[in-house]
């Protein structure tokens, strides 16, 4: 489309009902996408949003008409063509899209120098492997350990960018300890794998939100088979509620979306001390196992007997 100069938007060729939809589940995404094809006035008014969505929404239309350099019916206009009611619509648009990604729009002070980087990664890992300490339950965590110990099998079940991986260092962590698991990031393989479970099996499932619904749903239709199902998680989720131990964790994400999330490292600590204690109660078979694993690791790969076991 070519830009249009006036008060008046090329805009307005699109179909407006595909505008209302797109408007109505995400404006910030509409306007990113079209800002390009706005008129200069409609396009002020658009990086006012996208730049400032608060103060967008809290100013009333005659100090919008200073901040912003627009008339009244120029902004009107603007929220028609994006496919709103009016300006009161525009605003309850973006305080819709705010209340989902407000930290993306405004994310936190990113650090000023690659030293302000490295302390700020290490204190936020710090902080949330002591809040880990701290806020797991050392009984449920015993009786995790002991079911895990004592388990014909264990299948752990994660899914999305952190638990996805989190399981198969649970993998990673207990097949060295002669413990037999087996890992799915698939929602459609964990429901088919709970399906297949039996009595002593345990179904471990990992989920940062804990609102992960298949992953529920899979925990579920384990124990409904006879599997006991363990929950890594945070406290107060629809997960923790909903499988036979709950590994419930009250640490919060730091909120700054440009980092990797620190609920990694509070997760990691609880697999950590899960294998470390399994290690523990497994022994001898555990420090059998490893020692067959370093017997081949230094006579076929690494000779060098003080290097971890291939980790």
């Amino acid at each position: 489309m070519a830009r249009n100069d006036g008060t008046s938007s090329t805009i307005g060729d699109v179909d407006r009902a595909s505008a209302a939809s797109f408007a109505e589940h995400d404006v910030i995404g509409f306007l990113l996408d079209h800002q390009s094809e706005l008129s200069r006035s409609h396009g002020k008014i658009a990086q006012a949003i996208l730049d400032h969505p608060t103060m967008f929404v809290e100013k009333p239309i005659e100090d919008l008409v200073g901040w912003i350099g627009v008339s009244a019916p120029t902004i009107t206009r603007f929220s028609r063509v994006i496919g709103c009611d009016g300006l009161r619509d525009l605003k309850l648009k973006v305080m819709s899209s705010m209340r989902v990604g407000a930290r993306y729009l405004e994310p936190v002070t990113p650090p000023d120098t690659l030293a302000d980087v490295s302390q700020r990664v290490v204190m936020r890992a710090q902080r949330a492997i002591l809040e880990a300490q701290r806020s797991i339950d050392l009984t449920l965590l015993d009786r995790a350990i002991d079911l895990l110990t004592r388990s014909r099998m264990i299948y752990a079940f994660g899914s999305g960018g952190v638990s996805s991986w989190l399981v198969e260092e649970m993998h990673n962590r207990l097949f060295r300890l002669g413990l037999r698991i087996n890992t799915s990031s698939d929602h459609q393989m964990q429901m088919m794998v709970a399906a297949t479970v039996e009595r002593g099996d345990v179904v471990f499932c990992s989920s940062l939100s804990g609102n992960n619904r298949e992953l529920i749903k899979a925990a579920r239709i384990a124990a409904d088979y006879g599997a006991v199902t363990i929950g890594l998680t945070i406290r107060n989720t629809p997960l923790a509620a909903a499988v036979t131990v709950p590994l419930a964790l009250d640490v919060a994400d730091d909120g700054d979306v440009l980092g990797p999330t620190s609920l990694r490292y509070a997760f990691l600590t609880i697999i950590d001390m899960l294998a470390y204690g399994a290690a523990i109660r497994c022994s001898p078979q555990a420090q059998e196992k490893l020692r067959r694993i370093k017997q081949q690791f230094t006579t076929y790969r690494d000779a060098d007997d003080t290097q971890p076991v291939s980790d």
